[in-house]
């Protein structure tokens, strides 16, 4: 099974407070991503608190990232929403310095027909820049 995933580049010093963007997936799923910085709307990603947020119709994920230097140094209060489905996992951590995900783990609530395992991640990438993903 070949893994995709979903990715939006989030130019902070261009994003206006609040900003949505949308991706769609190659089966016209629209998943929507949004980045707000929690202390100052016009700093870079070096010194700052960010809440990342990823949704579509039937799941909603946000946390909170807090980075220095352009590194993330922290990730706290994971929230989410997941419709139809039994949550039996969920964690937010950092990976390494340039990478924080939230992980989850659910299944259909009768007889644990579908499961699925997924994420969404926050990625400082080389150019300084927050690119958010998700599978």
């Amino acid at each position: 099974m070949i893994q995709t995933y979903l990715l939006s580049l989030i130019y902070l010093s261009y994003l206006l407070y609040g900003e949505t963007k949308s991706v769609t997936d190659s089966q016209g799923n629209v998943t929507f991503f949004k980045v707000e910085s929690g202390t100052n709307s016009m700093a870079r990603i070096s010194n700052c608190s960010h809440k990342v947020t990823a949704w579509d119709a039937a799941w909603h994920v946000s946390f909170y990232i807090t980075t220095s230097g352009n590194k993330i140094t922290s990730a706290r209060d994971l929230n989410y929403t997941i419709v139809g489905a039994q949550v039996n996992s969920a964690s937010l951590r950092v990976d390494n310095s340039k990478r924080a995900s939230a992980h989850f783990s659910f299944t259909t609530p009768i007889w644990n027909v579908i499961s699925w395992t997924g994420w969404v991640r926050a990625t400082i990438n080389s150019s300084n820049n927050l690119v958010v993903t998700r599978n």
